[in-house]
């Protein structure tokens, strides 16, 4: 099965985040913000269109992003400059994003756990 390419928090947002004028613009099309995703939960009926994932997935998305700057990957920079210097300053960006998408979006979603997980 081939897998999709997501964005974590809904491009729908982007808009939002364009005006929301209280923050430094967010791009949600940066690669700190897009993961893999299967089909069906990417486009599928119960799939999380423009919803935001829940809590364990925000802390999965933290975990790779931080791996992935651990391990001097090509990426490295990029995450940093997107998300922050420093892992505290990078979680409360992943959370103050979190927090921004919840209070438009409203609702949660959480997929149905396919095969085990790396991160």
């Amino acid at each position: 099965m081939l897998a999709d390419v997501d964005h974590f928090f809904p491009h729908t947002l982007k808009p939002q985040v364009a005006t929301a004028g209280c923050c430094r613009p967010v791009n949600v099309d940066g690669v700190w913000n897009l993961v893999l995703a299967c089909s069906d939960c990417n486009r599928g009926i119960d799939g999380k269109s423009a919803q935001v994932p829940n809590i364990e997935l925000l802390k999965r998305l933290h975990t790779r992003n931080e791996y992935l700057i651990g391990s001097h990957h090509p990426l490295r920079e990029t995450l940093i400059n997107q998300t922050g210097k420093n892992e505290k300053t990078r979680q409360q960006f992943l959370q103050k994003s979190f927090n921004f998408s919840k209070e438009r979006l409203i609702h949660v979603w959480q997929p149905q756990q396919q095969g085990c997980s790396l991160f």
